[in-house]
């Protein structure tokens, strides 16, 4: 394993053991992460690329990282919000802007419950300039030891911060793979049924004439009787004694409604959102009628009640992280600006983090 991590990864950019990232114990899934994702994709393998064409995946993947992103990170000194802010929380020599940072972040989070950031440091020891790292350009040794694809910058090399999301937690492409697997077959038998829709009409032909027509005439009626009835004034018909017209009603209307909202519910409790946020939240009456609500967050109660059971986990796992003593200054800590968001149901302006 040793050697397979080196040749898709490089050597290890950095390597600790044991204190501050003790806690970090890669699980299983963590160990055969790098191999699995340089090594060709099985078939049936579900990728971020795959679960993003899930719809309820990539609008909860999309809400929940646009309003973390959307949200300004601080320096405080206890409790207060120190005037002399970090360069790297308000600007960078990347050319990446730190919302961009914080997308990433919160998106690495998301799919696969870790993601990384890797730090230029000052004269000081501490942080002066940070980049993103991508999920799939660095790993955990069983150890603790980080090791980081030898294509990320040296300078964003010196301190790797790894940062997850809960423990036993490990995004969606693991906890909710049933269900994304599941929404996959859904869409794949929805498509179908379009494609290949069950006959609404049939015409039942006396076994003695049936008999005695051939292929090409039993076809032959059957086009004409469609012909019959796409002409105009279609909605009157006549048929010969020997055939019975059995209309079996319009199409189906719920096209597995019923499986996709049910599917929708499973995905919105696996990202921690209410259903509603993705649309199709159930379905009513007993003939096939579909009762869609379409609901947003339209009040601060709902705001603070999304963000309590929901968003809240990505905030407090990033500022938890970055307010060790690697990132922050003895004393003190990284918070997540939430003000905007949670005390004003519409903000008249975007938040900025850019200087």
């Amino acid at each position: 394993m040793g050697f397979l991590r080196d040749l898709f990864l490089g050597p290890a950019a950095q390597a600790v053991t044991g204190g501050l990232l003790s806690w970090y114990s890669p699980q299983d899934s963590i160990h055969s992460l790098f191999v699995a994702d340089a090594l060709p994709v099985a078939p049936d393998a579900v990728t971020r690329d795959t679960a993003f064409r899930v719809p309820a995946v990539d609008r909860a993947h999309d809400v929940i990282c646009s309003v973390i992103a959307d949200m300004p990170w601080f320096t405080y000194q206890g409790d207060t919000r120190k005037a002399d802010q970090p360069e790297w929380l308000t600007n960078t020599k990347t050319g990446i802007p730190p919302y961009d940072l914080r997308w990433a972040v919160c998106s690495d989070l998301f799919m696969s419950g870790w993601a990384a950031i890797g730090f230029e440091l000052g004269a000081d020891g501490l942080p002066a300039d940070a980049l993103h790292i991508p999920r799939a350009l660095w790993s955990l040794d069983p150890d603790g030891g980080i090791r980081v694809n030898a294509k990320i910058d040296p300078r964003y090399r010196q301190r790797v911060v790894p940062i997850r999301l809960g423990y036993g937690k490990n995004g969606m492409l693991v906890d909710a793979l049933g269900d994304i697997k599941a929404a996959r077959t859904i869409a794949d038998a929805y498509r179908d049924r379009i494609d290949n829709p069950i006959a609404q009409t049939v015409l039942t032909v006396d076994k003695d004439v049936w008999d005695e027509w051939d292929w090409n005439e039993r076809e032959l009626f059957r086009q004409k009787w469609i012909e019959a009835r796409s002409a105009a004034g279609g909605a009157v018909a006549m048929k010969p004694t020997y055939v019975e017209v059995d209309v079996s009603g319009a199409i189906p209307t719920d096209l597995f409604e019923t499986g996709r909202n049910a599917n929708r519910l499973d995905l919105a409790n696996h990202a921690g959102l209410p259903a509603s946020m993705l649309e199709g939240v159930r379905q009513g009456g007993s003939g096939g009628g579909t009762e869609m609500r379409y609901t947003g967050v339209q009040n601060g109660a709902q705001r603070n009640e999304v963000w309590d059971f929901g968003i809240r986990k990505y905030a407090a796992a990033i500022a938890a992280r970055l307010s060790l003593d690697d990132v922050c200054a003895p004393g003190e800590s990284i918070r997540v600006d939430t003000s905007r968001f949670l005390t004003v149901p519409t903000p008249p302006e975007q938040q900025t983090s850019e200087d």
